[in-house]
């Protein structure tokens, strides 16, 4: 076989459901994101990925670039199995801009990426993240207790050394943390039990007040906030660890999202898997890049989320419509199959108001929740901002405070009022197709 490999059919990317701003594969199964990082200009997406096939199989990891979070050049395969040993399962990656390593070879810094299940098994590049090698012929550098998979790298500028976070289910659900200084050897620091830290763990520093705190976050979505002391993570979490935390997104569209490593001014960017759809040649995309931040609200600090606004770069037409009044019926639009749409809504006098897009998107007045998400008006209204991208959906209310991600057949929106809806603005952008 020839390393790296292109196993890809010729496409025009226009397969009627495949979605024409979601980053999908030009061929072959593809689920979680794995170590997207940012080097020299370039964003790095790493995937689980089986080139050869529709559904789950082998695993490789899938690569693709770009150099402006929304257009994504596929590139030849990442991680092969025949050529990189053990289970090629997720995991994180970082660039080692201080040869920590002492891998360094030329004028590229090295990156290295974590897989492996059941122990960690480390590859590195030393082109720009183009092909790897395997780190000391497999041998696992992290070996946790019980199952365990999905390592993810992270630096802790305050105690000056790494840390890796691995799901484990020994003892029941968590997470085992280890710390380096040169992000090949590695010593066992503590661990986390929660029934809630099921797979894809992250743990995530992220700016606010000045300061900083750290969000770990599992990969059903499920997060905490604390601190990180150098060894232990520390929840302000007061409730039981179960299966109820609160989760930075809803719906059943997303999984096993990761923050981009090496990104500049404290920015937090995550992509993540959307799994239910599939062509002849393809199954599965990456979601839409998202904006991580931290905000105060009535119930402590919460994780937002809205979509990178990069995404301006792909509008191209626009309608807007103001002072619109829906009461106890429906009003019918025109946009298409790709598109953006924002609103915000007077809500005080309804009872019910839906956008029908392909799925219908309940907010419930009198539960105060959008398709089941708390979601609180603010003086009344409502901010909706939606995605639609033929089968992929996305849906962010007020500013971010809810985010959630569907797959559901794209439709020409409808407004629906049970009571009486105010719509301050409402505008739709049609957006071109990043493949052209």
């Amino acid at each position: 076989m020839t390393y790296p490999s292109f196993p890809y059919p010729a496409t025009n990317y226009q397969e009627e459901n495949r979605g024409q701003f979601h980053f999908s594969s030009r061929g072959g199964w593809m689920n979680d994101v794995n170590a997207p990082l940012y080097y020299r200009g370039v964003y790095h997406l790493y995937y689980q990925h089986a080139p050869y096939s529709l559904v789950w199989d082998t695993m490789h990891w899938g690569h693709a670039t770009s150099t402006d979070l929304v257009h994504w050049e596929q590139r030849p395969i990442a991680l092969d199995p025949n050529v990189h040993p053990g289970d090629l399962w997720s995991g994180g990656g970082v660039v080692d801009t201080t040869n920590a390593s002492g891998l360094k070879a030329g004028d590229d810094d090295p990156i290295i990426v974590y897989s492996g299940t059941n122990g960690v098994t480390v590859f590195y590049s030393l082109d720009g993240g183009n092909t790897f090698t395997s780190y000391a012929d497999g041998k696992k550098v992290v070996t946790p207790g019980g199952t365990s998979r999905d390592p993810k790298v992270f630096w802790d500028p305050e105690s000056e050394h790494w840390g890796v976070v691995v799901w484990s289910d020994e003892g029941g659900n968590g997470v085992d943390f280890s710390t380096s200084s040169n992000l090949l050897d590695w010593t066992f620091a503590s661990r986390y039990q929660a029934d809630w830290a099921f797979e894809c763990p992250n743990l995530i520093r992220m700016p606010i007040d000045g300061g900083h705190r750290w969000v770990l976050h599992a990969g059903g979505g499920e997060y905490q906030i604390g601190d990180w002391d150098g060894t232990a993570y520390q929840t302000d979490w007061t409730g039981t660890q179960k299966l109820n935390q609160t989760k930075t997104f809803a719906g059943s569209g997303y999984y096993a999202g990761l923050n981009f490593e090496n990104l500049p001014n404290d920015r937090v960017v995550s992509m993540a898997w959307q799994g239910e759809n599939k062509g002849t040649i393809w199954t599965g995309n990456a979601s839409f890049p998202v904006e991580f931040t931290l905000h105060h609200t009535d119930d402590g600090i919460r994780v937002f989320s809205t979509p990178i606004p990069e995404l301006a770069t792909l509008r191209e037409s626009t309608q807007t419509w103001e002072s619109l009044t829906i009461e106890d019926s429906v009003q019918r639009l025109s946009a298409g199959t790709t598109y953006e749409l924002e609103a915000m809504v007077d809500v005080r006098q309804a009872r019910t108001f839906s956008l029908r897009v392909g799925r219908e998107v309940v907010y419930d007045a009198e539960q105060q929740s959008l398709d089941g998400a708390k979601l609180r008006p603010v003086d009344g209204k409502l901010k909706l901002h939606l995605l639609v991208d033929r089968d992929q959906l996305d849906v962010f209310g007020n500013d971010g405070a809810v985010y959630q991600s569907y797959n559901a057949p794209a439709s020409e929106p409808e407004l629906v009022a049970e009571g009486r809806v105010q719509i301050d603005t409402l505008t739709i952008h049609q957006l071109r197709s990043i493949w052209r």
